[in-house]
């Protein structure tokens, strides 16, 4: 089995859960009264998030000019694994997370993820 075909649906699963442990995030970080905490979040999350992006920024710019083979979506994975990482350590910095709230979002991160691939034809 081809290592390079289960980039792109991982990629794509980690985005999706980016993506919703984000809006968890987003809705915290609003939520926040005291100013300090705001700010201690977002350095959290840009200590944790930002070097695996840079990095796969990096892998674009350098696939693009040295002409590399399949890599946009390992650079995908770069950047999606880096932001989910980070969202996802965010919260749980915050709150411990229960079991019924992680259940609730791998599942909606699995259905979007599997529908999306259904519509590419990769399943």
């Amino acid at each position: 089995m081809d290592v390079f075909a289960l980039l792109l649906p991982l990629a794509t699963l980690l985005s999706f859960y980016a993506v919703i442990t984000g809006l968890s995030w987003l809705r915290r970080l609003i939520g926040e009264r005291m100013a300090a905490r705001r700010k201690g979040m977002m350095l959290n999350l840009a200590r944790r998030a930002v070097p695996p992006a840079v990095a796969g920024l990096i892998l674009l710019i350098a696939g693009g000019f040295l002409g590399l083979f399949d890599y946009i979506p390992l650079a995908t994975l770069l950047i999606a694994g880096g932001l989910a990482f980070g969202f996802h350590k965010g919260l749980s910095d915050l709150h411990r997370p229960n079991w019924r709230e992680l259940a609730l979002r791998g599942a909606i991160t699995l259905a979007l993820t599997l529908f999306t691939l259904w519509q590419l034809g990769m399943l």
